[in-house]
């Protein structure tokens, strides 16, 4: 189904994910279903073994009733969210688990970066991490809000030639293309020694070899989404190119694993670090 999942907390990233996500489901024109996970407590459990019916716990009520708060108070905040279908549950099961069967019946799911009350170094929450590694859709995590330093919002996206990042790439260019923001394909890399081949270079001259790198992403960026780009070609290490290059006011794309990563891990290192430490909401794509 073409829905936006969102996860239901209310933390500052809680709050923030919702908005961004009914943005997305707004500009998208789809569906925005918020999922609040509960657990019964254990004198709820004790209690309905002596009595006859199924009794109803207090935590699925609560449940309910701050998933409903939390998207009125999103729906307000987020203009044209009366443009599109919001609708809000309860679902029991620990948060992961929920969000991550909720996401077989959509095509994004997005979550705060950490959950409400859990320790302020812990950057991203075990839910978060969970969802990452387990939905079989994009995932886009938004982190706390940081304050804006009133430039133009931006999408980047990492780029390493891999598989995944072709696929993070077209999805970045087409957030540009629906949000009308200025496309950032982003390639850094170690310094270059010795010969180069494939690129028709005669010698390893740093700035030439950079410039080849910056038109063939400005072509791969337009081919894919037909919008204003920059590209930026960076000596340095991926994530911390990044992370230093994003703004709150950015979004970030990045592709679930990379050239390095190794096939049994569904999450690369850049990604992880991008999600973890990120200012802006970050969008990892699956290849």
């Amino acid at each position: 189904m073409n829905r936006i999942i969102v996860g239901v907390d209310a933390g500052p990233a809680g709050v923030a994910a919702m908005q961004w996500a009914l943005r997305e489901a707004v500009s998208r024109q789809v569906p925005l279903h918020a999922v609040r996970a509960w657990s019964p407590s254990a004198y709820a459990m004790e209690y309905s073994a002596y009595v006859s019916y199924e009794v109803e716990p207090q935590e699925r009520f609560v449940a309910q009733a701050l998933a409903d708060e939390q998207l009125k108070l999103a729906v307000d905040q987020v203009p044209g969210a009366d443009t599109v279908t919001c609708t809000a549950a309860a679902v029991q099961g620990s948060a992961a688990h929920v969000l991550v069967e909720e996401s077989a019946t959509a095509s994004m799911v997005v979550v705060g970066s950490r959950s409400h009350g859990v320790l302020s170094r812990a950057v991203l929450g075990s839910v978060s991490s969970s969802v990452l590694h387990h939905a079989t859709v994009p995932v886009t995590v938004v982190p706390e809000p940081h304050e804006h330093d009133g430039r133009p919002g931006r999408v980047l996206v990492g780029v390493d030639h891999s598989p995944s990042s072709v696929v993070a790439l077209a999805t970045a260019a087409e957030q540009a293309r629906r949000h009308g923001m200025t496309l950032v394909p982003v390639y850094a890399h170690e310094p270059v020694y010795g010969d180069v081949a494939g690129l028709g270079i005669s010698s390893p001259d740093p700035a030439t070899l950079e410039e080849v790198e910056r038109r063939t992403l400005e072509l791969a960026a337009k081919v894919a989404g037909g919008v204003d780009v920059d590209a930026e070609v960076v000596v340095g290490h991926p994530a911390a190119t990044l992370k230093l290059m994003a703004r709150p006011q950015d979004l970030l794309v990045v592709g679930s694993r990379g050239r390095g990563g190794f096939k049994g891990l569904l999450l690369g290192s850049t990604s992880t670090q991008c999600v973890q430490h990120a200012t802006c909401p970050v969008l990892v794509v699956r290849s």
